[in-house]
């Protein structure tokens, strides 16, 4: 880096990394504030080096393809995404969503028939047991069978996730990243329905655009309406870890890689941005999202609560 620091990266899910050993690192960097705040008291009890970072955001997202979305929200009574008119975005009533998803209804059912897959509807994370995405649409889908309000005890979180782990099991085997799935020449028989950040498809977006001239129009995003933003915290656990996060969140050049890299940046007062990335998009001629914060806000369980149901419904040892 031009600031003379030489980073070296070890990639691992974000609740990997906050029930694992961190001590040979100098920062951790989980991508939301579940994982974060495991990591943030074990520090604390231990009594251990722990400073936090928030650079930037990125919403929680469904990304999909074209056919799929004008499949799924026919099916679901809403405005159907159409090959013509170049939308790249869409939103979702969870409520629906979770109905469909609970009568069994399979993508050759949607879409007068058009699809060519008798998979049943589900939205695919990677492993929740590794991964910040899958632990959040976990908290997602119980707030939204609970009749949008969060469990406020351990019965209640038990019998919620005993409610929704057939939405996240009966994909079968779990991948890693689903992004890159999603995102995979091969990707609509991997992952036709997928969980992961706004960043990632913007990111991807961002270098079609560059590569192309023009935005990869088969891929879109639908956003779940109860809106859920993902803060991740860069957490440096030596000062030489803190010297780093401190670029990351101030130095001019790093925002912009960020906003590049498809992220939502906070501004020098800590309050968040979007502006700043739609400009960015909007330079490059692609169309710029929502401000992805809607009237309705998704709350996630307490996390003594969430652990007990990712445990729950992953089996996570």
């Amino acid at each position: 880096m031009a600031h003379g620091i030489q980073v070296h990266i070890t990639k691992a899910g974000s609740r990997a990394v906050a029930t694992g050993d961190v001590d040979q690192y100098d920062f951790v960097f989980p991508s939301g504030q579940p994982a974060a705040l495991l990591i943030k008291e074990q520090r604390r009890a231990e009594h251990k080096f722990a400073k936090v970072h928030k650079p930037f955001f990125s919403p929680i997202v469904f990304g999909t393809y074209r056919d799929y979305a004008e499949a799924l929200l026919t099916g679901l009574g809403e405005e159907p995404a159409t090959a013509d008119d170049g939308k790249l975005y869409f939103s979702v009533d969870m409520a629906s969503l979770v109905e469909l998803m609970r009568r069994g209804a399979r993508w050759s059912d949607l879409g007068r028939g058009r699809l060519n897959n008798g998979n049943q509807v589900l939205v695919q994370t990677p492993d929740v047991c590794s991964a910040n995405s899958a632990a959040t649409y976990l908290g997602l889908l119980a707030f939204v069978v609970n009749g949008q309000r969060p469990p406020v005890d351990e019965a209640e979180a038990l019998a919620l996730a005993d409610q929704v782990k057939p939405f996240l099991i009966g994909q079968g085997l779990p991948g890693d990243d689903m992004s890159m799935q999603y995102l995979a020449p091969e990707g609509r028989g991997l992952a036709p329905i997928a969980v992961f950040y706004e960043h990632q498809y913007l990111a991807h977006q961002i270098r079609h655009v560059r590569q192309n001239g023009k935005p990869d129009a088969n891929r879109v995003l639908i956003y779940p309406e109860a809106q859920l933003q993902t803060v991740p915290e860069y957490i440096a656990l030596t000062p030489d870890g803190d010297r780093l996060g401190q670029l990351i969140s101030n130095d001019p050049a790093l925002k912009q890689r960020a906003l590049e890299l498809g992220f939502r940046v906070f501004e020098p007062d800590g309050s968040l941005s979007a502006g700043r990335l739609a400009e960015h998009l909007d330079s490059l001629g692609l169309p710029a999202p929502d401000s992805g914060v809607s009237d309705t806000e998704t709350f996630l369980p307490p996390l003594p609560l969430l652990e007990k149901m990712i445990e729950r419904v992953g089996g996570c040892r």
